[in-house]
């Protein structure tokens, strides 16, 4: 599992937003604030990051809504 890394870099990119406050597994990440641009900000890192690139079936609200769906879209995406 990626959890803590994508914590990592959602924090990083959405300190505006949480500050210091860990975020959770399951935090809604749009209740905390984060708009569509960000999302996409946050899309970006992700796949610079794990050197992936998203589906187009993932990009929509419900795959970045929290790390843990972020998570399940990055591990279906990742060779095993």
């Amino acid at each position: 599992m990626h959890i803590e890394k994508i914590k990592a870099i959602a924090t990083e990119n959405l300190s505006e937003l949480i500050g210091s406050t860990p975020l959770g597994d399951e935090d809604n990440l749009y209740d905390l604030g984060m708009t569509s641009l960000q999302a996409v900000t946050l899309m970006i890192a992700l796949e610079e990051n794990f050197n992936i690139r998203f589906p187009h079936t993932a990009l929509n609200a419900v795959s970045f809504e929290s790390v843990k769906n972020i998570n399940s879209v990055i591990a279906s995406v990742l060779p095993n």
